[in-house]
């Protein structure tokens, strides 16, 4: 049985923002893509408690759909943003935030867009700083394969437009460096992790905020981060 793709939306966003790229992925991977039914609602209250089991809970409740609909057993995940993070701690072995959920004994692959890893530092935002306290880095290469995928968009200036330097502030409050490229939200040294596939694509967004050319928005830029061998479960 093939692995279905889950894809985990990134912070405020809402799941029909993905619609167009599940599609395309199901016509470039074979495969069935489903998204997680997150809506701008749960990243207010996850940000305003500091805590993100309610997200959680609605990536296992879309896992656990698509074992009785659809029969899968092992899946994939395609997480954007934040939502990388949220990827991250599902694959945890023990608890986060109450529950265990132990994802990397069903996930084959899992990959991140523009996802704020900052791998070895504590940034103040508990997303991040959760992740790394868990999960730090990729602990479970040893059974399933990661690839993280970062945008060389803009680089950023504390003298430059406003979106360099709206940049400059995002790419320092992430890795302490303003001046460097990223996607216009997430600098290039902070969406990978160390000891896997980090995977740069030039001319690529954050979102559709930013520019027509982000990292789900065509099936052309799709094909320049999908690993055909990542169907394959391992």
């Amino acid at each position: 049985m093939n692995p279905v793709i889950i894809i985990i939306g990134g912070y405020n966003s809402v799941w029909a923002a993905y619609l167009k790229m599940a599609r395309d992925l199901e016509d470039i991977s074979g495969l069935r893509a489903v998204g997680v039914p997150l809506i701008t609602w749960h990243w207010w209250q996850a940000r305003r408690t500091g805590d993100a089991s309610h997200l959680l809970q609605k990536v296992a409740e879309t896992i656990a759909w698509a074992r009785r609909k659809l029969q899968a057993e092992r899946f994939i995940l395609v997480g954007h943003s934040a939502g990388g993070l949220l990827g991250r701690l599902y694959l945890h072995e023990g608890p986060v935030w109450g529950r265990t959920y132990a994802g990397a004994e069903h996930v084959t692959a899992f990959i991140t867009l523009g996802t704020p890893h900052c791998s070895g530092r504590q940034v103040g935002w508990f997303l991040i700083d959760e992740a790394n306290r868990l999960t730090p880095g990729a602990p479970y290469t040893d059974r399933l394969r990661y690839r993280t995928v970062a945008g060389r968009w803009l680089r950023g200036r504390p003298a430059g437009s406003y979106l360099e330097q709206r940049a400059h502030r995002t790419y320092r409050f992430f890795s302490g460096q303003g001046e460097t490229w990223g996607d216009g939200v997430i600098p290039i040294e902070s969406a990978a992790l160390a000891g896997v596939d980090n995977l740069v694509l030039d001319d690529v967004a954050h979102s559709r905020k930013f520019s027509r050319n982000w990292y789900g928005s065509s099936p052309a830029i799709i094909r320049r981060w999908w690993p055909e061998g990542m169907i394959h479960d391992r």
